[in-house]
């Protein structure tokens, strides 16, 4: 029983890929957006005097680019106001992400030089990494869903995680004890994992609260709730799968913080 639990445990580790990056707290998002505005103020000084009084026709209609810009602009600074502890702006970053692609496919469109085009592929950078932030890719693919869970909601998460974590130990313990096929150091060992979660999941609260990298503490917190998620299903624990099932919502929320398919892996 021992080594068929060692052998979930190795399985549930290798599902869990690791982070390509961390996650960005609130403090990096500000700073992002601070950034694009910067880079829109050199990208709109870089283009060329003539275009920006010109009226280009598209598949869409006809589109003034002076007020195109400025709408752009203006976005950027409703983005910038926005955004806040409590409130993620996802809306906000959408609208952009959206007018930046009317802007990548004109110069998709037009023969490389352009004026403007180095500063707009370095923009265009830094949208690319506030789509990452938001769980989605630039150019932004239509009906592309674009949220960010802010670091309030992540640290709210983490913190009703570690409560529900001793609240599944318990009933791991009740179930074990009343099941002759998992022998004493198997139910030590598997209690010990629930009670390393509710730790992990303070330590990463603690973290995402201080506004420090977290990736590795989520990391380890989805790790250890894959394997706990496969002990439960391997095993007659009625009172755990119970348990189980209503904190898995929290599991797969502070997933999507980070940018993991937890459910689609699972």
């Amino acid at each position: 029983m021992k080594h068929a639990l060692l052998t979930v445990a190795t399985l549930a580790a290798i599902s869990v890929p690791a982070f390509a990056q961390d996650r960005l707290t609130d403090r990096d998002v500000k700073s992002l957006v601070s950034r694009i505005e910067d880079a829109r103020d050199k990208f709109d000084n870089a283009l060329d005097g003539d275009l920006k009084n010109k009226v280009l026709r598209g598949p869409n209609g006809e589109v003034d680019v002076k007020n195109f810009l400025d709408d752009f602009q203006k976005n950027i600074d409703r983005l910038e106001e926005r955004i806040k502890p409590e409130y993620a702006a996802s809306a906000e970053v959408s609208t952009l992400l959206k007018q930046g692609n009317s802007i990548d496919t004109f110069f998709r469109q037009h023969k490389p030089g352009t004026k403007g085009e180095s500063e707009w592929n370095r923009l265009a950078g830094d949208l690319k990494t506030l789509a990452t932030a938001y769980g989605a890719t630039f150019p932004l693919p239509e009906n592309a869903t674009v949220r960010r869970i802010g670091d309030g909601e992540v640290a709210q998460t983490a913190e009703l995680l570690s409560k529900s974590a001793s609240q599944l130990k318990k009933s791991l313990d009740a179930d074990l004890k009343k099941n002759p096929a998992v022998d004493k150091a198997t139910r030590d060992e598997i209690l010990q994992e629930a009670d390393d979660w509710s730790k992990e999941a303070k330590a990463l609260r603690s973290r995402v609260k201080d506004g420090k990298p977290s990736s590795g503490e989520a990391q380890q917190l989805l790790s250890r709730a894959s394997r706990l998620q496969s002990f439960i299903k391997n095993n007659q624990v009625p009172a755990a799968a119970s348990a189980w099932s209503g904190l898995n919502g929290q599991v797969q929320a502070l997933a999507d913080a980070y940018n993991k398919p937890w459910g689609s892996s699972q």
